[in-house]
């Protein structure tokens, strides 16, 4: 067993809820149509003029609901009527920008300062900041800037957001992680800015692949974050949750999970879920395969030990981690494992080629490995193909699989030690 089902319950536990998110929609539509309607009266609004920059718009946000920053796409011929003043037109734009704004929210403390007019919003909570800018041929914008005179400014929060997603597709892990940084900063004394967290995740990936599990990750990268601060009071409190996560990294290779929670507890606050949440969760995969298995029952179904007359006798010491690496059309990376592509609600269609894979396992040697492939649904049914037949291991502890049917896919792995089954992987695999 790992803490792997506990990071990924922790990482669904910090994302904004479906209820956040249709609410921060709402308002950010509301504040850019109200705009539109104004600045462009002869087209209908459907988003085009607004752009979410920030943390939405790099799909880095997390619990609670915080500030939305979005930018307003101005009219090309505005521009020139600014410009021209003489005073700080800057300033004069936000103002602008302000009073039209004040039309459909009476009631909401509307302010207008530096770059962004702030809509503060009561619960719950998500104040817009927007951003009025005119966008460049290069996709950059031009904003204001009403301080110290006021300015024209470019930027290009395109690239910023780029450079995450491509990152994110390499690892798999790149937003996750700024997400739990975000959460671990929000908890200590010390805060950091975002784009600080996110900056020192895209250079920790530049020069460093990342396990395959979270739980290395994290720590490494605090680490490399903790060697690479300057402030002494950042520096100390990543120190100490570099600690805890060492310490959380080490239990959990003995597989002490309580201990190894308790640390991440100490790191994540209550949104990183109990030991005993991590083992209900596994409690309900396996009376899900057990309805599925009741459901389409298979008549060549083997086990090990009708088959082999191997026992199982699971023993705690021992643990071994399955995942299976995708390949399917459409996709510019060519190989993603399974819990990369669920954490981005990505969909497993027929004729995607999958290779299940030993990541990880404690078993000293010798051992054996052996595979179990069952099919689940209406369609492997009705073509007689639920399978259930077990496998040796050809040596490279994999096994090379293909999408056909719609449905569920049920791999399990199994350890043999002394004609004992000591261990058992398995991962579910819903296609379609």
């Amino acid at each position: 067993m790992s803490t792997r089902a506990q990071f990924e319950k922790f990482y669904e536990n910090i994302k904004l809820t479906q209820a956040q998110r249709e609410d921060a929609k709402r308002k950010y539509d509301g504040v850019c149509g109200k705009l539109h309607s104004y600045y462009y009266p002869n087209i209908e609004y459907n988003g085009d003029t607004r752009f979410l920059i920030g943390s939405y718009g790099k799909k880095t946000h997390i619990r609670p609901a915080r500030d939305i920053d979005v930018i307003f796409i101005m009219p090309p011929e505005k521009f020139s009527q600014y410009d021209d003043n003489s005073s700080n037109c800057q300033s004069q734009l936000l103002q602008d920008i302000k009073k039209i704004l004040e039309e459909k929210y009476p009631d909401t403390p509307i302010k207008a300062f530096g770059k962004v007019v702030v809509l503060e919003f009561a619960e719950p909570q998500h104040n817009v900041e927007l951003l009025p800018a005119w966008e460049n041929e290069n996709g950059t914008f031009v904003i204001p800037n009403s301080e110290n005179g006021g300015s024209w400014e470019t930027v290009d929060p395109r690239a910023e957001a780029k450079r995450i997603k491509d990152s994110d597709e390499i690892t798999g892990k790149t937003k996750a992680l700024i997400r739990m940084v975000k959460k671990w900063s929000e908890l200590c004394t010390a805060p950091v800015k975002s784009y600080v967290i996110e900056n020192k995740v895209l250079d920790f990936f530049s020069i460093n692949d990342g396990d395959n599990e979270f739980a290395p990750t994290v720590r490494d990268f605090l680490a490399y974050f903790c060697n690479s601060a300057l402030e002494e009071n950042l520096r100390s409190h990543l120190s100490t949750a570099l600690n805890r996560a060492t310490k959380a990294c080490d239990f959990e290779n003995e597989q002490k999970l309580d201990k190894a929670t308790d640390e991440w507890k100490k790191i994540f606050g209550d949104d990183f879920p109990s030991f005993e949440a991590e083992r209900g969760i596994v409690a309900t995969f396996h009376q899900i395969i057990s309805k599925l298995q009741s459901l389409f029952p298979a008549t060549t179904e083997e086990h090990l030990d009708r088959k082999y007359g191997i026992s199982t006798v699971l023993n705690p010491v021992y643990s071994v981690t399955v995942d299976v690496n995708i390949n399917q059309n459409g996709f510019r990376k060519n190989h993603w494992l399974l819990s990369e592509f669920q954490q981005r609600g990505y969909r497993i269609n027929k004729k995607a080629s999958l290779l299940f894979k030993i990541i990880s396992h404690n078993v000293p040697e010798p051992y054996s490995v052996k595979w179990k492939v069952r099919n689940f649904g209406d369609e492997a049914r009705g073509l007689g193909a639920l399978r259930g037949e077990i496998n040796e291991d050809d040596g490279t502890e994999t096994r090379k699989e293909s999408t056909l049917y719609l449905g569920e896919h049920y791999v399990e792995c199994y350890i043999i030690k002394d004609n004992q089954c000591v261990a058992i992987g398995h991962v579910f695999v819903p296609i379609g």
